[in-house]
C-alpha cells in the first residue's frame, strides 16, 4: 500500500496532469479537483494582474494563464505567489512580437504585489540630516521604506497602468517611450509613481547602498535640483535611517 506522502505526490501530480495515475476515485472526483485547482490559479493570476488582463483580454489571459500554470505550477499553499515567475514567462511567450512589452507590465504589477506584503516603517523628517556637519553629509548612506520597488522599462508601462485603473481606458501610445517609477506601501495603499530619469537615478542609487555623494555623481544633479530630489525622498517619506560611513569604509 502506498504511503500517505507517495499518495499526497501522486495527487499533486495528477491535478496538473490528467495522463498521471492517482488513488482517486472516482476519476470524477480527481476532474473536480483539477477543475477547482485551475480555477484557483487563473482567479490569482488576474488578482494579481488585472491591468495585464484588461489589455489583452479575457480570452487570451485565460490562454496565458493555463500556459503559464503548465510550465510554472504552484508550489505554495498561498496563492498570493502564484505570479512569481509570470513575467520570466511572458518575455519568454511574446518575445519579439507585438505584444513583448506586456513583460514589463507584468514586472510593473508584480512589483506592486511584493510592496503590498512589506510593512511600511516610520520615516525620517528633511530636519534628520541636521543632525550631521555640512561636511559629512555626502557620506551619508539613506536605508529606504523596506516596500520600495523600483522598475525601468523600455515601454511606457507606468502610463499603461495609470490609464487603466477604469474600465474602457483607450490604448497608451507605444510611441511615448521608456519610463521608469517605483511601487511602495504608503499607509493602507500602495503607490505606483513615474519618475523622471534623475530622481529615479538618484533613488536607485541611494537604494543599492551609495553615499549621498555618490547618488549626486550618478543623477548629474546639484544646486536646486538637489534640493527638489531631497525634498522628494524625505517628502515621500522614504527615508527609514541614515548611516555615516565610517572613514575606513570610504577609501
Amino acid at each position: 500500500m502506498a504511503s500517505l506522502r507517495e499518495l499526497q505526490r501522486s495527487f499533486a501530480a495528477a491535478l496538473h496532469d490528467r495522463a498521471r495515475d492517482c488513488a482517486v476515485t472516482p476519476v470524477a472526483n480527481l476532474e473536480i479537483y483539477r477543475n477547482n485547482a485551475a480555477t484557483n490559479f487563473s482567479a490569482a493570476l488576474a488578482a494579481s494582474f488585472p491591468v495585464l488582463r484588461r489589455r489583452v483580454g479575457e480570452d487570451f489571459f485565460e490562454q496565458l494563464a493555463r500556459s503559464y500554470r503548465a510550465r510554472s505550477p504552484s508550489r505554495s499553499g498561498d496563492l498570493h505567489w502564484v505570479g512569481r515567475a509570470f513575467a520570466e514567462f511572458l518575455t519568454d511567450e511574446l518575445r519579439d512580437g507585438d505584444y513583448a512589452w506586456l513583460a514589463d507590465l507584468a514586472r510593473l504589477e508584480w512589483a506592486r504585489e511584493q510592496s503590498a506584503v512589506d510593512a511600511e516603517r516610520p520615516a525620517l523628517a528633511v530636519d534628520a540630516l541636521a543632525a550631521h556637519a555640512p561636511e559629512a553629509l555626502e557620506h551619508l548612506q539613506f536605508e529606504l521604506q523596506p516596500s520600495l520597488r523600483l522598475l525601468e522599462s523600455e515601454y511606457p508601462v507606468f502610463s499603461v497602468w495609470l490609464a487603466n485603473q477604469s474600465a474602457n481606458a483607450p490604448p497608451v501610445d507605444q510611441s511615448m517611450g521608456s519610463e521608469q517609477g517605483l511601487t511602495r506601501i504608503h499607509g493602507e495603499w500602495v503607490e505606483i509613481q513615474k519618475l523622471p530619469a534623475d530622481l529615479f537615478s538618484f533613488i536607485s542609487a541611494l537604494a543599492g547602498g551609495s553615499t549621498l555623494g555618490e547618488a549626486v555623481a550618478v543623477a548629474e544633479v546639484e544646486g536646486a535640483r538637489l534640493t527638489e530630489l531631497l525634498g522628494f525622498v524625505f517628502g515621500a517619506d522614504l527615508v527609514v535611517a541614515l548611516d555615516l560611513r565610517a572613514p575606513a569604509e570610504r577609501a
